[in-house]
C-alpha cells in the first residue's frame, strides 16, 4: 500500500511541475497566433487611437497609444500582407531613460540580455519569450524609447513582401515612359 502511495505522490510531484507553456500576450492577444483583425480589436479596446492603418503602400499601423500605455506616444504594428500574421508591435516613449520600462519588463520577464553600444546610452535590452523577441532600446536620433516585440518569422516574410513590393514599383516606374 506504501508503495501506491509513494508512485501516486512521485506522479503528483512530477505532474505538478511540468507548467503549461504560457503564450506571450499583448492587449490579452497571443502574439503567435493572432491576426491583424484580432490584433487591431485588442489594440483599440485598450484605448489606443488609430492614426492611420497599414495599406497597399504602407506596412504597419500607426496609433496614439498614450492612453493604451502610460508614458507611450506610438503604437506601430506590423502584419504579413499575405495572411496578416502578426510580425511586429512597437511601442515608443517620449523618454530617453528606459530605467522605469526596464525595471518593469525584468520584473515581467526576468534578466535581460544586455547588448552594449558604442556609449552606455546605445545600450538594447532583450529577452526571448514563445518564440517573441523583445527588445528595449534609446533611439537617440529621435529621442525616444523603443519597446518592440517582434515575432522573426513572420518579420522576415514581411520585409521579404516589403523588398518584392519595392522592386516591383521600381520595375514599373523604368518600363513606364513618357517618351
Amino acid at each position: 500500500m506504501q508503495t501506491i502511495f509513494k508512485i501516486a505522490f512521485l506522479v503528483g510531484l512530477i505532474g505538478g511541475s511540468i507548467q503549461p507553456a504560457i503564450a506571450l500576450e499583448l492587449f490579452g492577444v497571443n502574439l503567435n497566433s493572432t491576426n491583424s483583425a484580432e490584433l487591431r480589436i485588442a489594440v483599440k479596446t485598450a484605448g489606443a487611437r488609430l492614426i492611420r492603418e497599414g495599406g497597399e503602400d504602407n506596412w504597419f499601423d500607426v496609433y496614439d497609444s498614450s492612453d493604451a500605455l502610460a508614458g507611450s506616444i506610438r503604437l506601430y504594428l506590423g502584419f504579413v500582407k499575405q495572411d496578416q500574421r502578426f510580425a511586429f508591435a512597437e511601442y515608443e516613449f517620449k523618454s530617453l531613460n528606459p530605467a522605469q520600462m526596464l525595471s518593469k519588463l525584468t520584473t515581467k520577464y526576468g534578466a535581460a540580455e544586455t547588448h552594449a553600444g558604442s556609449f552606455i546610452s546605445d545600450r538594447k535590452y532583450r529577452w526571448q519569450r514563445d518564440g517573441i523577441e523583445i527588445e528595449l532600446s534609446s533611439d537617440w536620433q529621435h529621442h525616444v524609447t523603443r519597446l518592440s516585440y517582434i515575432n522573426p518569422v513572420n518579420m522576415s516574410v514581411l520585409l521579404a513582401e516589403r523588398a518584392s513590393y519595392k522592386s516591383q514599383l521600381a520595375t514599373e516606374a523604368e518600363s513606364f515612359s513618357i517618351y
